[in-house]
């Protein structure tokens, strides 16, 4: 039997390991602490914010940008139609309204379909595959409007908007580093900012709303979203190599773009870093047709995140017109993207593409 290739998968090194077994070998307490604190430093250092909060994912770190901002109940939230659905769920959570937005060519909020709304009290823009689209002028829109604006980066660590790093657009960003990121720690995500105040909102609301001088007296409702200095060993040495992955991912769309025939491929501008590399079929059929000849060489794939129009909890979320994202979604396949392929795999994917079409 032919040896799979994964659509995607973490890359750990034997540094990797090595750092992490050091930090267990040095007695720490595992829980939050010093390394933890190191890691923040380490990103706020990378996306140039003032302020990094660790989180136990990116799920929660959109729902504590909402609550720390005063984005509760009754407010509406411009979400995308195509992201992964943690990022609407985060709305929900915090009480608010979803309203739906529909994507342009890059699968990112279109800005002209933003306008169409109004009342807005926030709006989370994602860099999609890190791909940053209208990103700069939803920006400009939403300062211009007074909305608070959320980036939901999870996708797009080490992407930029020209001269802007993913992670650094709007009021408040988040990064998610879960196994299929670009780096990982497992699980785990982070909450960005450049005000001192939300910064200090998150972390009491990170930490049981617990008073200032640490005691067990505490300012009022607050949960445990701390992370593990453990995660955060391997975050860090994940990070120091962070350049090198990038350009792994770069590499991987320039080898397809070069040599998969037929296909029409979302492009990546020069300062975009590829998280998933997409393929944009005719129709739906074809796009499962060509899944499963994938599949039957052993070749994992994955299908766009279903349009959030079309999930039947969602169905009834304000919206507008959708109809570019709920086409387009059920025509993309994902081609595997891992930093682990080699040019052995590459070359098996380029070739089962191409045959599927002789």
């Amino acid at each position: 039997m032919s040896e799979k290739i994964n659509q995607v998968e973490p890359e750990i090194t034997s540094e990797d390991i090595e750092e992490v077994s050091k930090y267990l070998y040095s007695g720490g307490w595992v829980t939050e602490h010093k390394i933890t604190r190191s890691f923040e430093e380490k990103i706020s250092e990378i996306v140039n914010r003032k302020y990094s909060v660790a989180v136990p994912n990116g799920t929660i770190a959109i729902y504590l940008s909402l609550i720390a901002n005063g984005i509760t109940k009754g407010k509406r939230v411009a979400v995308p139609n195509i992201t992964m659905i943690a990022t609407i769920n985060a709305v929900i959570w915090a009480d608010a309204i979803p309203v739906l937005i529909d994507v342009d060519s890059n699968l990112t909020m279109s800005l002209t379909s933003l306008k169409k709304h109004k009342n807005l009290d926030a709006v989370i823009f994602v860099p999609l595959n890190g791909r940053t689209g209208d990103g700069l002028e939803i920006e400009k829109y939403c300062t211009e409007n007074q909305i608070f604006l959320i980036e939901d980066s999870a996708h797009a660590l080490g992407s930029h908007y020209q001269d802007k790093h993913c992670g650094a657009l709007g009021d408040s960003s988040v990064f998610s580093f879960t196994p299929h990121k670009i780096i990982t720690m497992g699980q785990g995500g982070m909450v960005l900012t450049d005000n001192l105040e939300t910064y200090e909102k998150l972390i009491k609301l990170k930490t049981f709303n617990r008073a200032k001088d640490k005691s067990d007296w505490h300012e009022g409702f607050g949960l445990n979203f701390k992370i593990t200095d453990l995660q955060s060993a391997l975050g860090l040495s994940q990070l120091s190599r962070l350049d090198s992955l990038i350009q792994k991912k770069k590499n991987i769309f320039q080898y397809f773009y070069e040599n998969l025939e037929r296909v029409e491929m979302i492009n990546f501008k020069e300062y975009e870093t590829p998280w998933f590399i997409d393929i944009i079929l005719s129709t739906e059929d074809e796009r499962n047709k060509l899944a499963n000849h994938f599949k039957e060489n052993f070749i994992e794939t994955r299908y766009c995140y279903p349009p959030l129009s079309l999930q039947e909890y969602l169905i009834d979320s304000e919206h507008e017109n959708l109809q570019h994202s709920e086409d387009i979604a059920q025509r993309t396949l994902w081609l595997p993207s891992s930093t682990k392929l080699g040019a052995k795999e590459l070359e098996k994917i380029s070739n089962t593409l191409n045959s599927f079409y002789k």
